[in-house]
């Protein structure tokens, strides 16, 4: 089993890093940056795209900082010949920095897949009462994104749009979950802060003042449904006792269900329930396992500002690249499959 993982870690540095002897299955990975407007926002948000590369385009680390290592990539390099899959990428809660998908975007794109990353607006501790609106918005981002990509003529010259998924962590998994078919039930959600809830962004609301039961009922229950997408991936999706029941037995695509840590009694719910829906459970990941890699100085340099180092703490036998070796594999498999059914 170790020599097992090792040799996962080994093909996923490989794969996410512009090394110069690519497998013959890798290529390199270009970024470039995209903008347009979602209709229900009606104003425009950022999306990245990820995509096999040719060797041109500038050098650059995506998402460096102080405490999280940056993605090796080449900014507006040529496409590489060839047609490919896409994925809709959603990353984060609400507050998450969707810069910290930047691992598996590179991971799935040296695979050969054309990868959108949604980046949802960034909010502040002053955006609450804007924010409940976030969990029925996002889903569309997600299908925004897939609707530039298509109608750009360039891009959609090696889009192979028979083979389009959502994948998605967090409330990004929700939206994952919401494109494909499941809506969310307006008086389960109302409750989902009730008075036993640690949920963090139910003690923003709270804090702020936030009042669940005053949600539309009429917008937190609406169909997502995009049938352009063939396979969802949800990784710790957020609200996932919230869904409405019939709703989840209606799904008809693959679903590929990821709960980090030793116990995820809502996901298997949703594994019961979602016809066509595997669930791989990681027991020794976290879910700061989802973001990207720490820097060796990120933890003295957390705790010299008076902030918690949990976000680079992982399972105690398996670092983060190893973790994320098996998050990125798991993905890979249940496009492949998914796009075989």
């Amino acid at each position: 089993m170790k020599i097992r993982r090792l040799f996962a870690v080994g093909i996923f540095l490989l794969l996410t890093g512009n090394v110069a002897s690519h497998a013959e299955s890798s290529y390199r990975v270009g970024l470039r940056t995209l903008a347009a407007t979602v209709p229900e926002r009606g104003k425009a948000i950022e999306f990245t795209l990820w995509y096999p590369a040719k060797q041109d385009g500038r050098s650059e680390l995506f998402g460096d900082s102080k405490i999280f290592k940056g993605v090796p990539v080449r900014r507006t390099a040529s496409f590489a010949d060839g047609i490919f899959p896409v994925v809709v990428l959603a990353h984060g809660g609400l507050r998450a920095n969707p810069g910290l998908a930047g691992w598996l975007a590179a991971y799935l794109a040296a695979r050969g897949n054309f990868v959108v990353s949604v980046h949802a607006p960034q909010l502040t501790e002053t955006d609450a009462a804007t924010a409940i609106a976030e969990v029925w918005l996002r889903p569309s981002d997600v299908s925004t994104a897939l609707s530039t990509i298509e109608a750009d003529p360039v891009v959609a010259a090696h889009l192979n749009l028979d083979k389009v998924a959502a994948v998605g962590f967090f409330l990004g998994g929700t939206s994952a979950l919401a494109v494909v078919g499941a809506r969310l039930d307006a008086d389960r959600y109302k409750r989902s802060c009730g008075q036993s809830s640690t949920d963090p962004d139910c003690k923003w609301f709270a804090k702020n003042g936030i009042d669940l039961h005053k949600v539309d009922d009429k917008a937190i229950s609406k169909s997502h449904l995009d049938p352009r997408i063939k396979v969802a991936v949800a990784v710790n999706p957020e609200l996932s006792t919230s869904f409405a029941t019939e709703s989840l037995d209606e799904i008809k695509v693959p679903v590929q269900l990821i709960g980090l840590g030793r116990t995820n009694p809502d996901l298997a719910v949703l594994h019961e329930r979602i016809p066509q829906a595997r669930y791989a459970a990681i027991s020794d990941a976290t879910p700061f396992s989802a973001f990207s890699q720490c820097t060796p100085k990120a933890s003295t340099i957390l705790a010299e500002e008076g902030e918690d180092d949990a976000i680079c703490r992982d399972g105690e036998n398996r670092s983060r690249e190893e973790i994320q070796a098996e998050i990125g594999g798991i993905i890979e498999a249940a496009l492949t499959a998914g796009f075989r059914e």
